[in-house]
């Protein structure tokens, strides 16, 4: 992975209303995806600030390296894409995701 860009994500819900509007290293994750992989790399279920924090980060770069692929084919300071599946399932929200707007940031 080269630079590192730090993106601003909105996520949009299937109602067209804004679910949330946030810096990546700031979407919100789900604990037990968090608690995972504390036992997976660290064999802690009850992850101190550290794991947790190690953990989290490496989440979050894999957004980062998505939204690096993405942009590293356009331009473009802002895109709408269909976030993946495989990254929709990390985040902890209840309502049903309809289409992300990343922003170089």
């Amino acid at each position: 992975m080269g630079k590192v860009t730090n993106f601003s994500v909105t996520i949009i819900a299937s109602d067209d209303t804004v679910i949330l509007e946030k810096k990546v290293n700031y979407l919100p994750l789900k604990e037990e995806l968090i608690i995972a992989q504390s036992i997976e790399f660290f064999n802690d279920p009850e992850p101190c600030m550290i794991h947790r924090t190690a953990v989290m980060k490496k989440i979050f770069v894999e957004f980062l390296e998505y939204f690096e692929e993405l942009f590293s084919q356009s331009n473009a300071s802002e895109i709408q894409i269909e976030l993946p599946e495989r990254l929709q399932q990390k985040l902890d929200i209840k309502k049903e995701i309809k289409h992300v707007i990343v922003r170089r940031g």
